[in-house]
């Protein structure tokens, strides 16, 4: 063997190593999937003051709640269900978001359901980078996830706990599929807690179920795939679900949430998935998924497939569910995408030079947000709107508001509690209040009967502009305050 001279070996280029070196590596290979995961930053980031919606004031009020007074079984903050049974499931993740609040307010709270949210897309990409799947295939799913997963996502409430939870538990049964790990038993302590956080557990606990049921078919054509782990899955995914305060409670509450209400017609998000300039990327992604679970034969277990399946079901049954299909279609579908076309190389020299601008922005956006007052993010909810319901309304008087108001009364003015007609948790109401809710927003029959009594009205300048329209038409209310579309009545025909 001929040594090579030290002159050659001086000029040899020596392997670059270190932190920047494998950090600007990174950025070459996986820079569009950078570059998505910064738009999504500033998309959710940019959309905080749109997230506060009536689940997140629900949140934050059962928080102080259970602090105060420890975990609730009857409702004591609405008149139309005071005294009934309050099943407060997702109690624990009520918790966390008031102890938020109470240590860095409104900013700290939103920034913290933002890191929540964008950390269930982030980990789905993630993961399916590390199933083998290229970064552009990746990244062309995670758009349509993206836009998917956003409208749900956004806002800000207990469910913002449970993405992680789902990626979570979806990717480990996803890899026990394609082959046996004992990983795949952290399925049951994810359950447990995701079950005090919130109730879209019962998605995570069927797809575990139907992992174990599938694994049972298969043992009886391959004994080693192992009875024991079917049964285990098929059963012990719903003794989570009840790992509870609330444990002997559990299974009427879901049986009414899942079953015997009939939210669709009373809640937007509990209705079915119709067509619209929103709901398009959830449609375009399952056009997609299906039609790659077709041509990319054997690119996916059938556990896979069945689970991209029963979540596109899911997300047509109901809005609120979009958010689930866009997560498995981003861990399910890139591989299957790079089987059906020669993956194409990342442009490395592009990356290199928009990837970091695109950090840089991101943190821009994350510094500048930070650096906002606490009413930036909740100017849609003025105090001086409820300063004026709670002074008209008196120490006494009962307050007529609709869902979006009602919990954000009683979270600024705590003295309300017991004194709001009906919140956010319709499962609380019985079909004739549902009823008297859904007439007076359609002005059907003897509409005005629902808020007959109740000192102060609180409506929507815009969903509910015909019946304010009406009522002060006819002189049953008078305007005391319209700030920032909310509009505050006095009611002529009667105080409560």
């Amino acid at each position: 063997m001929i040594a090579e001279p030290r002159a050659a070996i001086a000029e040899r280029p020596r392997a670059k190593s270190g932190l920047f070196y494998g950090a600007l590596s990174f950025i070459e290979q996986n820079g569009t999937l950078v570059m998505l995961f910064c738009a999504a930053i500033y998309l959710f980031v940019a959309n905080l003051p749109g997230g506060v919606q009536s689940d997140g004031w629900l949140a934050l009020l059962a928080g102080r709640e259970i602090v105060q007074h420890g975990l609730p079984s009857h409702d004591t903050l609405t008149v139309w269900a005071h005294g009934r049974s309050w099943v407060d499931q997702q109690w624990l993740a009520q918790t966390a978001l008031y102890g938020v609040q109470r240590l860095g307010g409104f900013r700290l709270v939103m920034l913290f359901h933002a890191v929540l949210a964008l950390g269930g897309f982030g980990a789905a990409c993630a993961i399916a980078r590390r199933r083998g799947a290229s970064a552009l295939s990746v990244t062309w799913i995670g758009v349509l996830g993206l836009f998917a997963y956003f409208p749900e996502a956004a806002i800000m409430r207990a469910q913002s706990f449970a993405y992680i939870f789902f990626v979570a538990v979806v990717a480990l049964l996803f890899r026990d599929s394609r082959g046996r790990s004992n990983r795949v038993f952290l399925v049951f302590p994810l359950l447990v807690l995701w079950a005090n956080l919130h109730g879209s557990v019962v998605v995570g606990a069927a797809l575990a179920s139907i992992y174990g049921l599938m694994t049972l078919v298969g043992a009886r054509r391959s004994p080693h795939d192992g009875w024991a782990r079917g049964l285990l899955f098929l059963i012990v995914s719903w003794a989570c679900v009840l790992a509870s305060p609330y444990a002997t409670s559990l299974p009427s509450y879901y049986r009414t949430i899942l079953i015997g209400a009939h939210f669709g017609r009373y809640v937007t998000e509990w209705s079915p998935t119709a067509w619209s300039i929103v709901t398009a990327p959830v449609y375009i992604l399952v056009i997609a998924g299906v039609w790659l679970l077709g041509r990319a034969k054997g690119g996916a277990t059938r556990f896979e497939v069945v689970a991209f399946l029963v979540t596109s079901l899911l997300a047509f049954q109901a809005i609120r569910n979009m958010s689930w299909v866009a997560l498995t279609g981003i861990l399910v579908l890139p591989a299957l995408l790079d089987r059906v076309r020669t993956p194409p190389a990342e442009p490395r020299r592009v990356n290199r030079i928009l990837a970091p601008v695109a950090i840089l922005g991101a943190l821009f956006i994350l510094v500048a947000t930070a650096s906002k007052s606490d009413s930036w993010f909740v100017n849609r909810y003025p105090t001086a709107a409820a300063n004026a319901a709670a002074t008209t309304a008196g120490s006494n008087g009962h307050i007529f508001a609709n869902e979006a108001y009602a919990d954000w009364l009683v979270w600024t003015h705590p003295d309300l509690a017991g004194r709001i007609a009906f919140d956010t948790r319709f499962e609380l109401l019985n079909n004739h209040q549902l009823g008297l809710i859904q007439n007076f927003r359609s002005r059907i029959g003897n509409w005005r009967q629902a808020t007959a009594g109740y000192k102060v009205l609180v409506l929507s300048g815009t969903e509910e502009k015909k019946a304010i329209a009406a009522l002060i038409r006819s002189h049953n209310a008078r305007k005391i305050a319209d700030d920032h579309g909310i509009v505050v009545l006095r009611n002529l025909t009667g105080n409560r």
